[in-house]
C-alpha cells in the first residue's frame, strides 16, 4: 500500500493507492493563503486516520508520494518556487517532516506532472510515450511527456509553465509578473476580472452572481446571455492558443484535459478539438483529445507510480 498526497491549493488530497487504484480518499481544506507548513498536523493525523479506518498502520505502507503546486526539485525534494499559495513551502524540508513523522521512503513532484503519469499509467493515455496534460483548476497547470519521460528540465520548469505562456502580448498583468499569460487571460482565477470588461456586463445574468465560475458561464451562454457568450468565446479562444502551443512546443500524439472545466466536457471539448485540430501544425496527423475521467485519481496515482518505481 501506498500513501499519495496531493497538496492541491483549494483541497488536499489523501489516498491510499495499492496496483494502480485509489483504495481509500481523504480531503481537507488547503487554506493554502495561510500557508502549507501549519496544514502538515492535520495533514499527518488524517493519514494516520485513514489508515486505522481500513485497518491499517504505517508498517503496512511502502512510502509516502507527494504532488505539489510549483517548480519541484524531484532529487533534493524540496519546493524551489511556488506562485501565489504555499509560498511558505519554499526550501522547507519535507524530507525532515517525513523522516520525524513517518519514517517512510518518499518521492515528490509536481501535481500536474503527477496527473500526466497517473493518466500514461492508467488512465485515458495508457501506454501513450508523447503527451501533454492540460488541467483547469483555480490555474491552469500543464505537463508534457516525450520519448516517454516526463520533462523536467535543468531547473524543474520544463512542461508546466503553459499556463505562463503569453496568449496575448497586449494582456493583463499575470500574478507571476508576466503579460497575457494564458491563466491570466482565461484562467479561473481571472474571470471576474474578464467579465467585468464586457461592455454589458452590468445588463448581463453574470453581473447577479455572487460566484462567477466557468459553468456559470457557460450555462448563462447556453441560455442566450450575450455577455455571457462573448466571454466563453474569449475563454475558449485562449485555451485554444494555449493547447496548441503546447502541441507546437512538445509534438505530443495526445493532449489531455482534466480539471473542473472537464465537467463540461461535452460542450467544451468539442469546440476546442475541432479548432485545435484546424490551428496545430500537425503535417503527420491529427493530435488525439482526451479528457480525464478522474482528475482527483490521477495525481494520487502518478506519484504512487513514482513511488513505485523508487522503491522497485
Amino acid at each position: 500500500m501506498n500513501i499519495a498526497i496531493d497538496f492541491g491549493g483549494t483541497t488536499i488530497k489523501i489516498g491510499l493507492v495499492h496496483e494502480g487504484k485509489v483504495h481509500a480518499l481523504r480531503t481537507l481544506p488547503a487554506h493554502s493563503s495561510k500557508g502549507l507548513i501549519p496544514r502538515l498536523p492535520a495533514v499527518a493525523a488524517a493519514v494516520r486516520e485513514l489508515l486505522a479506518c481500513h485497518r491499517l498502520s504505517i508498517a503496512d505502507c511502502e512510502g509516502i508520494g507527494i504532488a505539489t503546486p510549483g517548480l519541484v526539485d524531484t532529487v533534493n525534494r524540496t519546493i524551489v518556487s511556488i506562485n501565489d499559495k504555499y509560498s511558505d513551502a519554499v526550501g522547507f524540508s519535507f524530507q525532515s517532516w517525513i523522516a520525524d513523522t513517518f519514517q517512510l521512503p518518499f518521492v515528490m513532484e509536481n501535481d500536474a506532472r503527477s496527473a500526466l503519469i497517473g493518466e500514461t499509467a492508467y488512465g485515458v493515455a495508457q501506454r501513450e510515450t508523447d503527451a501533454v496534460l492540460m488541467t483547469f483548476g483555480t490555474g491552469i497547470g500543464t505537463a508534457a511527456m516525450m520519448n516517454g519521460k516526463i520533462l523536467h528540465g535543468r531547473h524543474y520548469q520544463a512542461g508546466i509553465l503553459g499556463g505562463h505562456f503569453s496568449t496575448d502580448i497586449h494582456g493583463s498583468l499575470c500574478n507571476c509578473g508576466n503579460i497575457g499569460c494564458l491563466e491570466a487571460q482565461a484562467g479561473h482565477w481571472a474571470l471576474n476580472q474578464a467579465a467585468r470588461r464586457h461592455p454589458q456586463y452590468s445588463q448581463s445574468r453574470l453581473s447577479q452572481l455572487t460566484q462567477l465560475s466557468y459553468l456559470a458561464v457557460l450555462e448563462e451562454a447556453l441560455s442566450g446571455d450575450q455577455a455571457a457568450t462573448d466571454l466563453l468565446e474569449h475563454l475558449s479562444s485562449h485555451w485554444i492558443a494555449g493547447i496548441v502551443n503546447l502541441i507546437h512546443a512538445y509534438d505530443p500524439e495526445v493532449v489531455i484535459l482534466s480539471g473542473g472545466l472537464m465537467k463540461s466536457k461535452d460542450h467544451i471539448v468539442p469546440l476546442l478539438s475541432e479548432r485545435v485540430c484546424k490551428n496545430a501544425w500537425t503535417p503527420w496527423g491529427k493530435v488525439r483529445i482526451a479528457v480525464a475521467e478522474d482528475p482527483d485519481a490521477s495525481v494520487l496515482l502518478g506519484v504512487s507510480r513514482l513511488l513505485s518505481e523508487h522503491t522497485a
